[in-house]
């Protein structure tokens, strides 16, 4: 599931200009090698739908596990 929401602000690298956050939620099946191909996919929509830089985009990763679900 991919939720975008516009128009929020955030300051990134202490500036204002177009910047993205995103949660990567898995309950397993993610590994290094997949984390790079989609950090890339999502990289190449950001910058070429919505003029984010992939400098100004911060993606971080959760496993479930992680948490004792």
């Amino acid at each position: 599931m991919i939720v975008l929401k516009g128009s929020v602000p955030i300051a990134f690298g202490g500036n204002e200009q177009p910047a993205a956050y995103g949660e990567l939620v898995s309950i397993g099946g993610l590994n290094p090698d997949m984390n790079k191909k989609l950090s890339a996919g999502i990289d190449s929509i950001l910058e070429n739908k919505l003029s984010v830089l992939k400098s100004r985009f911060f993606l971080f990763s959760i496993l479930i596990a992680w948490i004792n679900f």
